[in-house]
């Protein structure tokens, strides 16, 4: 027959483990601070913050594509680069990759390489509105999907939707953003602190 269990003994027990775990992240977060230095940079504050603001440009920019995809698609149809057969298939990948890139840049999570895939995605964006422009193709709106375009209109920068010259811009700034992040030696933070340290 078991043995019936104080109300003191059982909070004990539920607590044990609590504080295991509690203990193992303090452990984590001090080989973390050994790790940069026991301080909080500035390089790798700045390193993160630039990370994070890609990552949410490329999350909500998916996340808005995906809300309106049908005129999404029909944007990426106007661009005419792609076969009428490929360009659903490519719409979804896009959507995807700028979605799955959004987060694991937030997050943190394979900073380096998910960085560069954002600076290509960036690049095909510039390129393809390039085309666009040079070709002289009328379009109304350049599939973008942007909030940081409505972050720049609120500080006085008017950007069209249509394609123009300083979409290209931007892409390319935020492209070599992406690969600034991607190529600097020192981490930033995120996930990949804790994974790298196991």
């Amino acid at each position: 027959m078991s043995k019936r269990l104080s109300v003191d003994e059982c909070v004990n027990r539920i607590r044990l483990p609590k504080r295991k775990v509690l203990s193992a992240w303090s452990a984590r977060l001090a080989s973390i601070r050994t790790h940069t230095g026991n301080r909080m940079t500035i390089p790798l504050l700045l390193i993160t913050t630039l990370r994070i603001f890609l990552g949410a440009i490329l999350l909500f920019s998916g996340i808005a594509k995906l809300i309106g995809f049908s005129a999404f698609i029909s944007d990426a149809v106007a661009y005419q680069i792609l076969p009428i057969l490929l360009v659903k298939p490519v719409s979804y990948l896009i959507v995807s990759a700028e979605i799955t890139l959004g987060i694991t840049l937030c997050i943190g999570y394979h900073s380096r390489s998910s960085g560069i895939l954002a600076s290509l995605l960036f690049l095909i964006f510039a390129i393809a509105i390039t085309k666009v422009l040079l070709q002289k193709l009328s379009l109304t709106n350049c599939g973008c999907a942007n909030f940081l375009f409505n972050i720049l209109e609120t500080w006085g920068f008017l950007i069209s939707s249509s394609p123009n010259w300083k979409i290209v811009f931007i892409d390319v700034i935020l492209a070599a953003t992406g690969f600034l992040t991607a190529c600097l030696p020192q981490h930033s933070y995120g996930i990949d602190l804790f994974i790298q340290q196991e």
